[in-house]
């Protein structure tokens, strides 16, 4: 974990301990899941914070305070300074700035819509409200499904990591892209743009010890099936035989590594 990813956790700390109206997602949460499974076999880098509004959309100045007020608690060591108004589609962007460089050393994206649920997550000591495995599941593999795939390959990793430690239902995957008005391709690109795939996975920074690319590659082909066929039959993932099965099964081999 690099240092700035440290101060990031103690800012989401703070802003959670303030009860300001926020639920974080992102790495940052996928993170804390997989150390929840005690998943360590790849580690993935961060640089920015994501989160959610929950509740009334505020002004931008009201979002701006509320986050300012739960810094204050840091000893002033770091202000935000809002640079980005949200809009349809687009979320609202903050700095996080240490007043004694007055350097920019984080952003934050924070979406204006409503979340699946939430849970308390752990850094240490500290409690950080976040959203669900399954809704961070659902938005990666509707990047999986289309062109977007290629500007975030890192989704390829944290789908395939995310997948080896949660339980994953099929229907509770569709239930969240249905809540929240997902857009699920037919996935053209991962299934037929091999190649293209593979360089923009290799050109993917900050992955500690990064699968070989054949093996998440056959892995998610197998895992985003019933997405492609839009088949909500009721399954669950069994990481350990890169398999489907029926639900009314008992015997899933589903453990993380």
């Amino acid at each position: 974990m690099t240092g700035r990813e440290k101060i990031m956790y103690q800012i989401l700390g703070k802003i959670c301990e303030a009860n300001a109206p926020l639920v974080f997602k992102g790495a940052l949460i996928t993170k804390l899941i997989l150390a929840e499974y005690g998943y360590t076999a790849l580690e993935r880098q961060t640089r920015d914070i994501d989160a959610n509004w929950i509740g009334v959309p505020p002004p931008m100045s009201e979002l701006e305070n509320t986050v300012n007020r739960s810094l204050k608690t840091m000893d002033g060591e770091f202000r935000a300074k809002a640079f980005r108004e949200y809009g349809d589609k687009k979320s609202a962007g903050l700095y996080i700035i240490e007043n004694a460089t007055d350097e920019k050393i984080v952003t934050m994206d924070i979406d204006i819509r409503p979340i699946c649920g939430s849970k308390t997550y752990h850094y240490g000591e500290v409690g950080i409200r976040g959203v669900l495995a399954n809704e961070i599941l659902a938005d990666k593999i509707t990047v999986l499904s289309g062109i977007r795939l290629f500007r975030r390959a890192k989704d390829l990793v944290d789908v395939y990591a995310l997948t080896y430690c949660v339980e994953v239902l099929t229907i509770k995957i569709f239930e969240v892209i249905k809540s929240k008005q997902l857009d699920l391709g037919g996935f053209d690109e991962l299934l037929t743009r091999r190649n293209d795939v593979e360089h923009a996975y290799n050109k993917l920074q900050g992955v500690e010890n990064k699968p070989p690319f054949d093996d998440i590659y056959l892995y998610l082909k197998e895992f985003v099936y019933p997405f492609v066929q839009k088949d909500e039959t009721p399954r669950i993932w069994s990481s350990g035989n890169r398999e489907w099965n029926d639900v009314s099964s008992t015997n899933f081999p589903n453990k993380p590594k």
